[in-house]
């Protein structure tokens, strides 16, 4: 049974790695009859419905009847060109479990140090009341309590370090936060958008650095999933951040799709799935694997003057896969605008990371 959960917690933070070039590879016409895979059908499904998070949904929620998987995810795309994604995953059924800790830094798009690290759960530690884990010991992260008491603000502080590589790094929520059910279980983006900043460590030397972040927390999904996988990713401008995912159920057919466009320093607003347009233009072949390199995403909701537009043009694919799952993180160069109300807000070659998961 251990080795089961290993396994399975390997799959989930991403083990083993590969990096695809995107040039050199053979592009397939995005007509063809094999990537038309990645543009299915829309069919009856239950629609992710966002509602308020708080402290107790993104704390642990542990699991006494069966083995679930749960993560705390992290990520920072940095102003001097490093981006990181780091957290904790735990699989546990009751006071068994293991949990793996991530430490993945890009430079310049490029994977720089992937670092993983398991750990017994007899070492690990966390609220059930507020987010905060401890590792040996060791605080990892912690949500400053005495600031959302007197603000209201989420402001998690998050130390990692792995194999003499660290990262410290405080993220301020600017978003309104919000959790919804999915893949039988619950999926939340805490902090839809933050500012980040802090050090890096990394071969000895301190970089600091600043930039955009993201906050992630899911809990009680149960394992294996079912699914055949799913895209996800955001779309950011000076006021609004757009979250979008579209769950598959199988390679034709879409389980459901999502997008809600959060405001600075107030609500969100869930975008009807029927508003919302996902579709990939452009592949390649790649390690005997179809995977799309360019995606178009399109809203319009008239009813509340909302219209988005914009292309993601692949930078880097940082490919993470056993026999099952594969896992595609990009770096992808956004360009477009969103469009709320009477304000207008160009994006113009901003760097995001999207990501393509497949569980079949």
């Amino acid at each position: 049974m251990e080795k089961k959960i290993v396994g399975i917690l390997v799959c989930m933070l991403l083990i083993a790695t590969s990096a695809i070039p995107v040039a050199g590879t053979v592009e397939i016409n995005k007509g063809s009859e094999i990537g038309s895979q990645y543009m299915p059908v829309l069919i009856p499904h239950p629609i992710y419905e966002p509602e308020d998070i708080d402290l107790k949904d993104a704390a642990f929620h542990g699991s006494y009847g069966r083995y679930h998987g749960e993560w705390w995810y992290f990520e920072g795309i940095f102003d001097n060109g490093y981006s990181i994604v780091l957290g904790a995953a735990i699989c546990s059924k009751g006071s068994r479990g293991l949990c793996i800790l991530a430490l993945h830094i890009y430079n310049d798009t490029e994977l720089e140090f992937f670092l993983n690290k398991g750990v017994s759960f007899k070492d690990f530690d966390a609220s059930e009341d507020f987010p905060f884990i401890k590792i040996y010991g060791k605080q990892i992260m912690s949500l400053d309590r005495e600031r959302y008491n007197s603000t209201g603000e989420w402001v998690y502080n998050v130390t990692i370090e792995i194999d003499g590589q660290e990262a410290n790094l405080q993220f301020i929520g600017t978003t309104k936060g919000y959790k919804g059910e999915i893949l039988r279980g619950w999926y939340g983006p805490v902090l839809p958008k933050a500012t980040v900043e802090g050090t890096l460590i990394l071969n000895g030397d301190q970089i600091n650095v600043s930039g955009l972040g993201y906050h992630e927390h899911g809990w009680e999904i149960p394992i294996p999933p079912r699914e055949w996988g799913f895209y996800w990713g955001k779309i950011v401008s000076d006021s609004f951040c757009l979250f979008w995912a579209k769950m598959m159920r199988t390679h034709w057919w879409e389980q459901t799709r999502a997008a809600i466009l959060s405001l600075d320093q107030s609500g969100y607003i869930n975008i009807k799935p029927e508003n919302f347009k996902f579709k990939a233009i452009r592949y390649i072949f790649n390690n005997r694997r179809i995977i799309p390199t360019k995606f178009r995403l399109n809203v319009s909701d008239p009813d509340r003057s909302i219209y988005i537009n914009a292309t993601m043009e692949t930078l880097n694919i940082h490919h993470v896969g056993l026999r099952i799952p594969h896992y595609w993180k990009y770096h992808v160069r956004v360009n477009g605008q969103i469009c709320y109300g009477s304000s207008t807000e160009i994006i113009k070659d901003e760097i995001q990371i999207v990501e393509l998961t497949r569980f079949r």
